[in-house]
């Protein structure tokens, strides 16, 4: 019982982060009591801190932007992780579909925090899909020129404007 309690509380912790990286003890306290509904005092969460450091899930100061994606990917993927084990262990079905709404929850939790915290890849994502689709349409309406049109999409891979 208390393990899940301590599971619950560590997981919203890492969820608060993934969108308020550098939050401090009173706004985690905050969040947890208002977005999760969990009651935890500024020590147990301090005390979580520690024990997320010690995982290297979180780092306490510093660490820059890819240091903190890369802990939210890697907390992600363990949530990930065991939902996918509650679900295959799963004898009940209620229980499984909840996990994966939970799943699919902390998936789109994932590429929000991406979106948030890296706009300039998520808008490269767009650009290079939008290319992609025109390139294929152009293919697709005018064979003839297919040689070109990769020709050119791989000019622009390349970095030529």
């Amino acid at each position: 019982m208390n393990d899940e309690r301590e599971y619950k509380r560590r997981s919203a912790i890492l969820a608060t982060l993934s969108f308020d990286p550098v939050a401090t003890v009173r706004t985690l306290r905050e969040e947890l009591e208002i977005v999760h509904g969990i009651a935890a005092s500024a020590d147990l969460i301090r005390a979580d801190l520690d024990w997320l450091a010690e995982m290297r899930l979180v780092r306490v100061a510093g660490g820059g932007i890819e240091q903190a994606m890369g802990r939210i990917i890697a907390a992600g993927l363990m949530r990930c992780e065991a939902l996918l084990e509650k679900i295959a262990e799963s004898e009940d079905v209620a229980g499984a579909i909840q996990a994966s709404a939970t799943l699919g929850d902390t998936v789109a939790k994932l590429k929000a925090a991406g979106k948030g915290m890296m706009p300039e890849a998520d808008q490269l994502a767009i650009e290079n899909g939008a290319i992609k689709a025109f390139a294929d349409l152009m293919i697709k309406r005018h064979p003839k020129t297919a040689d070109q049109v990769l020709a050119t999409v791989e000019a622009w891979a390349g970095g030529q404007r």
